[in-house]
């Protein structure tokens, strides 16, 4: 046949026999993929996922709340709340999860944190602004731990972008956990959870053969009890110099404790005493009509004093008040005040409330402060390094505020610091003042307190000692369980 080209009819079959072959080979493909995808089984000897249900948005769960097959397993562990709010070990799932766990640096903020950990500008703000009900952003202190949780792209074409924030969760304080997870839309929602404790009331008491504080952790007392229990006694002992072997100390206060029965925080002490040399002392918690909360003795008078005994801690007294031989003048003179030797930067404390009259140079005693109190009374510090922050001329003090520094200005042999007390313009001996008390209770209020003062003897009189162990507690709380249970 004229025309006919035999070359160009083989190149046309092979062309056809090339697209029917592509087509077959896509097919046996997708097949391939399809049934790895949907196959029923798992090969023999293959990891098992986890038996728990992967996370949904939290948008799906929501509708899917009133089905029969959705169900929600109380979680008592707030760790395990935390976590099970981010779930993702899943295989199949077409993003990667990242947890970075960040710490709040000083003067930083939860916005800052995000950025730093990857996540975009637009899901920082989404993210911080959805706490606004549940907790304010303000609040956040430097060295809060933050846990971050990203997402990323698995697919090969999607590398270049950016990480999505899938969530965070923070503890403010060790009874409330504060997650944020990201909605099906993009947005975030905010949610407090909390754990409940078992409060209880228990009683740290013995006697002094080392000191205070290690004989009260010995009876099982914590470092803040003890810490709180010195500063109601503060205005009636010298715990620097007065107390001695044999003294004996009582306190009742409450502690909490998980279901476990470990400590997880102490609360308010409810009951104070101390023997001494003298009669023991008593203190009792009571919180008036207007919610001033203070510690008062039997006839309804506070423990609080108009001054503190000593204004600074850890120091050695090193001169007394009265006459003695000076040591730099080197005669015979009175010594109107009382010398507390300490190293030099220790912190020195206003005795007491009031408007601080001078702060500045003052001849031989050097750096000085001078404060005015009620009733007449003055208390003077000299020899300071320095001066705190903010305490000048017509300044108002708190008690125990922080006024100096322990330093050697002016005539001075070493660095100590020099403390006087003056009464309507004349010196007195500051450790043998009777000061007149913070505040008396009036008359009406006096059966309020006696009713709170008799309901505190018969909790310390059927308390619990606070040694006990963590194993007989927890031991204690499981049977109190069983046994509201069983009525």
């Amino acid at each position: 046949m004229s025309g006919f080209d035999v070359r160009s009819l083989d190149a046309v079959r092979r062309r056809s026999a090339a697209i029917i072959a592509s087509i077959a080979l896509s097919l046996i493909l997708l097949i391939a993929l399809v049934l790895s995808r949907f196959g029923e089984g798992t090969p023999a000897g293959a990891a098992q996922p986890p038996e728990i249900p992967m996370v949904q948005a939290a948008a799906e769960i929501e509708l899917s709340r009133s089905s029969p097959e959705y169900t929600i397993t109380p979680v008592e562990n707030l760790r395990d709340l935390e976590h099970a709010a981010f779930y993702t070990d899943c295989v199949a799932c077409p993003l990667d999860t990242q947890t970075i766990v960040a710490t709040v640096p000083s003067g930083g903020t939860l916005a800052g944190v995000l950025n730093d950990a990857g996540a975009s500008g637009v899901d920082v703000a989404r993210a911080v602004n959805s706490l606004d009900p549940v907790f304010d952003v303000r609040r956040l202190r430097a060295g809060q731990s933050i846990t971050v949780y990203l997402e990323t792209p698995r697919s090969a074409e999607d590398n270049e972008r950016a990480p999505r924030l899938a969530g965070l969760s923070f503890r403010p304080d060790i009874e409330r956990s504060i997650t944020v997870s990201r909605l099906a839309d993009g947005s975030y929602r905010a949610r407090e959870m909390t754990a409940e404790f078992e409060r209880e009331l228990v009683r740290s008491s013995g006697f002094i053969t080392t000191s205070l504080y290690v004989d009260a952790l010995a009876a099982g007392s914590t470092d803040r009890i003890v810490v709180e229990l010195a500063g109601i006694l503060a205005y009636a002992v010298d715990f620097q110099r007065s107390i001695r072997e044999g003294d004996r100390f009582d306190v009742v206060f409450e502690r909490f404790l998980d279901s476990d029965g470990n400590l997880m925080r102490t609360g308010d002490i409810l009951y104070v005493m101390y023997a001494g040399r003298g009669d023991p002392l008593e203190y009792y918690r009571y919180e008036s009509e207007d919610g001033q909360i203070a510690y008062f003795n039997e006839e309804g008078e506070s423990a609080q004093r108009l001054l503190m005994m000593t204004p600074i801690n850890g120091a050695r007294l090193s001169s007394q008040y009265g006459m003695r031989h000076h040591p730099v003048l080197g005669y015979n003179r009175m010594h109107r005040g009382t010398d507390f030797a300490a190293p030099r930067g220790t912190p020195i404390f206003a005795a007491g409330y009031g408007v601080v009259e001078r702060a500045d140079r003052f001849g031989s005693f050097g750096n000085y402060v001078r404060i005015r109190h009620t009733n007449g009374f003055q208390s003077a510090y000299a020899h300071m390094q320095g001066f705190a922050r903010g305490v000048t001329a017509g300044a108002r003090v708190q008690q125990g505020q922080i006024i100096g520094y322990v330093g050697t200005t002016g005539r001075s042999t070493g660095p100590h610091l020099h403390y006087e007390v003056h009464h309507n313009g004349t010196s007195v001996n500051p450790m043998s003042l009777d000061l007149p008390t913070g505040r008396t209770l009036e008359d009406d209020e006096i059966p309020l307190f006696e009713a709170e003062r008799d309901r505190i003897i018969a909790i310390r009189d059927s308390a619990r000692n606070a040694a006990e162990t963590g194993d007989a507690a927890a031991s204690r709380i499981v049977s109190a369980r069983n046994l509201e249970g069983a009525q």
